[in-house]
């Protein structure tokens, strides 16, 4: 209502229409009812409403109803008129308007009907112009006051700034203070720093001598221990070599002397034909004889133990040697790795120094020394590790010496008893011999006579070829079995496999 009919009622269409089209239309309006105006400014609204229905902005409907506009007034008081006919009259405003009076002669009549809300607008507007002077007035109270206070600020911070430029000049001084011990700090640490390089670049030499000269000691230590194996295979391979020819000129002679002893017994078997007596000689030294054979084999078997043992005990002083030499190789290793890891921690160290605080620093040095700790520990816990290595193989040595010795006693308390024995069978065979004597000095020329006869005859003969047939066969089975043990023997040192890491050395 306020944008489409209040602003034509207000100007009473005198802003969009020209002054002919004016009266034309009052003309209208005082020849009818008053409220033809309404319907005018309807008809006005619906005349323009192709150029209202294109305004999107409040400005745009202001301008239009205070501008004029190429509307027809003809058209709109056409439009007017047929609303007037076609209004209901239960809406129409005729119903709420009286008609045009005429004014009375000589002066106005009485108006009581002007608008209030007119006046009250007036009354509104005036107590609203005394609001915004009294607005004015404490507006400008307080800008009097805000000057003060502003002034008064300006001074505070006049002097506040000058403060903080003598702060600043202050700080300055003591800034310029700082740099110069700063610069001082730093050329005393370029200094240090100098003489660390040095002592390093020293140590680093002393330890490149050190490495040097262990490298040259290991060298050496090296040659020597390949010559001491060199020679070592040498005087095996000789000894292997003439206990190979001791054993060839042994069984040469032992053949010998078995043929010579199978002579010998041949000679005896044929003596033993005579007498009985000596048949039992014979049959004693017979007993002796392969007694000492057996002696001989054991002794033999003692002598190979031996041997072995002695190897036992080579290989494992070898043995030890290598885990000595494995432990200076580790102990080698662990000190440069030892020594790398400390260089390592003081470049860590000379790097912290720079960015942290002295607490810092014993932080760092604590770690360092928990460090070298373990490694000390690690170093020790490496040489009681070699240390209960070599007791095994002392013990494993004392074991084997202890085999060793208990084979030796029992050995010895076989061929003790054996020996027991055998001087029981010859005081039991002296005896027997004693009591065969005594018998045939008691006998009488002619059962003499008729032993040797018995003891020539046929049978007996055959007998006593069959015995000393079975005598050769069992000598040649004993012979046989003496000369498989030698080269069983022979074959095992031969054969016998160099100790461990033997190459690697």
């Amino acid at each position: 209502m306020l944008i489409y009919a209040w602003p034509l009622l207000e100007t009473l269409f005198s802003e969009v229409l020209t002054r002919d089209e004016w009266l034309m239309l009052f003309d209208n309006v005082f020849t009818n009812h008053p409220s033809f105006l309404l319907m005018v400014v309807v008809a006005y609204a619906m005349s323009a409403r192709g150029p209202l229905m294109q305004c999107v902005e409040l400005d745009d409907f202001r301008y239009f109803y205070h501008h004029r506009n190429a509307v027809d007034v003809r058209r709109v008081l056409k439009e007017a008129y047929r609303l007037m006919e076609a209004t209901p009259e239960d809406i129409h405003p005729r119903g709420s308007l009286e008609d045009f009076k005429p004014l009375t002669v000589g002066q106005y009549p009485v108006f009581n009907k002007y608008p209030k809300f007119i006046v009250d607008y007036q009354v509104q507007e005036r107590e609203r112009i005394r609001q915004e002077e009294l607005d004015y007035m404490r507006q400008r109270q307080v800008s009097l006051e805000m000057q003060k206070e502003t002034a008064r600020k300006q001074q505070e911070e006049e002097a506040w700034y000058r403060q903080q430029q003598l702060l600043l000049d202050a700080e300055e001084k003591r800034r310029r203070m700082i740099q110069t011990e700063e610069q001082k700090l730093v050329d005393q640490r370029k200094r240090l720093y100098a003489m660390n390089r040095e002592v390093k670049l020293k140590e680093l030499q002393l330890l490149d001598a050190a490495r040097r000269k262990f490298l040259h000691f290991q060298k050496q230590q090296r040659e020597a221990e390949l010559r001491r194996l060199d020679d070592e295979v040498q005087r095996k391979a000789l000894m292997r070599d003439q206990e190979t020819e001791t054993a060839l000129e042994e069984a040469e002679i032992r053949n010998l002397e078995l043929e010579l002893q199978k002579k010998m017994f041949e000679q005896e078997l044929f003596r033993d034909f005579a007498t009985a007596g000596q048949q039992l000689r014979t049959e004693q030294d017979m007993h002796r004889k392969q007694a000492e054979l057996e002696e001989r084999i054991q002794q033999r078997l003692r002598d190979a133990e031996r041997e072995r043992q002695v190897e036992i005990r080579k290989q494992l002083q070898e043995n030890l040697a290598k885990a000595a030499q494995q432990n200076i190789e580790a102990w080698a290793q662990n000190e440069f790795e030892y020594r790398r890891r400390v260089e390592d921690l003081e470049r860590e160290t000379k790097g912290v120094q720079l960015a942290k605080t002295s607490s810092e620093n014993r932080q760092l040095e604590r770690e360092v020394h928990d460090l070298m700790m373990q490694c000390q520990e690690k170093r020790e816990k490496d040489v009681e590790d070699k240390q209960e290595e070599l007791g095994e193989q002392k013990h494993l040595a004392a074991q084997a010496d202890r085999r060793r010795l208990e084979f030796v006693e029992d050995e010895a308390r076989i061929a003790q008893e054996h020996g027991k024995s055998m001087t029981e069978d010859a005081l039991y065979a002296s005896r027997k011999q004693r009591l065969g004597q005594s018998y045939l000095n008691n006998t009488t020329q002619s059962s003499a006579w008729n032993t040797l006869q018995t003891s020539t005859d046929p049978e007996s003969s055959v007998s006593l070829e069959r015995s000393s047939r079975t005598f050769d066969k069992q000598e040649l089975a004993l012979l046989n079995e003496v000369r498989r043990l030698r080269q069983k023997l022979a074959i095992e040192n031969r054969n016998k496999k160099p100790p461990v890491n033997y190459d690697s050395t």
